[in-house]
């Protein structure tokens, strides 16, 4: 019983460290704006490319890039390894690190917006 108790101990340790460790993440080192795409280079340490009102165009990833937020706008951001948004396609999200050059385009989308606003 002893030994049983010891391990549970030892796992309620490590499960807590593991939730104080994951809250305790810095934030973003750079400034976002408040709405639109931000790709960045270097886990969102330097800022490659903002695009302000993404439309669903096609367009050219930096290869550097390697992470991206989209704020409060954007519904979906949808990355291809190939050119011309060609080649597998990825459904990234709107907050997302990945490996730089793995993708070589992308489209962004923003939320519907009703008539007259």
């Amino acid at each position: 019983m002893g030994k049983r108790i010891r391990v549970v101990a030892g796992l309620t340790v490590a499960s807590v460290a593991a939730m104080v460790g994951m809250q305790a993440q810095p934030a973003l080192a750079v400034d976002v704006p408040e709405t639109g795409l931000s790709i960045f280079e270097g886990t969102f340490a330097r800022s490659v490319l903002y695009v302000a009102e993404p439309d669903g165009s096609c367009l050219a990833m930096p290869p550097t890039a390697d992470s991206l937020t989209g704020e409060r706008t954007i519904e979906q951001v949808s990355a291809f390894t190939g050119p011309n948004c060609t080649g597998d396609q990825w459904n990234l999200g709107t907050f997302r690190t990945f490996k730089a050059g793995k993708y070589q385009s992308f489209r962004a989308y923003m939320f519907d917006r009703p008539l007259g606003s």
